[in-house]
């Protein structure tokens, strides 16, 4: 599993959230960046104190199989449904979810 983390340190919210994903969808890769320093500017996030509300990620398991896209993402947000709605918690993802097979390397002819 990898980390792509725009920050040098990894925050409760972003370890949360490896945890929470980890745990339920046990992925073969995980992605995470905090993208949330690009947003700190938009009119929802004044007097957020919170460095960790914007997140994007990427998962790779075999839990997605046969899921549609829409469905695994809401899949996610279930999982994530807490952290969402607490104050100062996440307020957006952008996510890339796939299967195992979806992202292997097309076989030579």
């Amino acid at each position: 599993m990898t980390t792509n983390n725009s920050q040098l340190e990894v925050g409760p919210m972003e370890q949360t959230i490896r945890r929470v994903i980890t745990e339920a969808l046990e992925p073969t890769d995980i992605e995470i960046e905090n993208e949330s320093h690009k947003h700190r500017h938009h009119v929802a996030m004044r007097g957020v104190e919170s460095t960790e509300t914007h997140f994007r990620i990427k998962i790779v398991s075999q839990k997605f199989d046969g899921m549609t896209q829409v469905k695994r993402h809401r899949e996610v947000y279930a999982l994530l449904r807490d952290e969402l709605q607490q104050e100062g918690g996440i307020h957006a993802l952008g996510l890339v979810t796939k299967t195992p097979k979806e992202v292997e390397p097309a076989a030579a002819p």
